[in-house]
């Protein structure tokens, strides 16, 4: 894929004219890095945007004590470190790979100079800085006020509706985290994630398949059981 198609796909550039996005590709590196390299660090100064062309990258942070936590993991499409290449501050957290990855590298100068000069560019920032916040009140509202199942089966919702393949029996995903990433991502033990999983496949709304794919026979229903107030019992 080249590189302004891949722009085309993040909602923030496909909101560019194609003049400032065509230009924005030109400026555009590309490189595929080996899985475990660390992109970044908490802390850093900005340096600008990383798009993930193919592979996986893990978004963290490590507490005083040493222990991880993952932030969310970006695949093929997604964009990393979109919030300091807006603000001009340091990355907020760290970035590694989790298996080889090509990446396209947008630098901050790039992104800037453009932004001064096209009014309709420094909308399109505005109006993607306003969803940014959107997105962390639901992030906190979901690890303050929902158990762990309710938050697993918002997770999995919103990982089928833009991962999953509808099928005739529902919508089918390959859940390409381990029990143990997914406990990290969702602020709880692996043992909570186990039992969360076990829950959910008695509920019927979710139908473990082979080689980690999961069926969701209905996503809002799904979705339904991550809503803020929705208390079901799985017992």
């Amino acid at each position: 894929m080249d590189t302004d198609s891949l722009l085309r796909q993040i909602p923030l550039f496909a909101r560019f004219s194609d003049e400032a996005r065509t230009r924005l590709a030109s400026r555009c590196l590309t490189r595929t890095w080996p899985a475990g390299s660390l992109l970044f660090a908490t802390g850093e100064p900005c340096r600008g945007l990383y798009i993930v062309e193919s592979g996986r990258v893990r978004i963290f942070r490590t507490s005083p004590a040493g222990r991880e936590q993952v932030l969310h993991t970006e695949g093929p499409g997604r964009p990393i470190a979109e919030l300091p290449l807006f603000d001009g501050g340091a990355y907020p957290a760290s970035a590694v790979t989790e298996v080889e990855s090509r990446l396209v590298f947008l630098p901050r100068t790039e992104f800037e100079a453009l932004y001064r000069a096209n009014p309709d560019v420094a909308e399109a920032v505005i109006r993607e800085l306003g969803k940014r916040l959107r997105h962390l009140v639901h992030v906190t509202e979901t690890l303050a006020f929902r158990d762990v199942a309710a938050r697993l089966a918002s997770f999995l919702a919103e990982y089928a509706e833009h991962h999953g393949e509808v099928t005739a029996g529902g919508t089918e995903i390959v859940l390409d985290r381990t029990r143990e990433e997914l406990s990290q991502e969702l602020g709880t033990a692996r043992e909570s994630v186990s039992r969360a999983l076990k829950q959910l496949a008695e509920k019927g709304v979710i139908q473990p398949l082979p080689r980690r794919r999961l069926r969701i026979p209905d996503v809002a229903k799904l979705r339904t059981l991550g809503r803020p107030g929705e208390r079901p019992r799985y017992d």
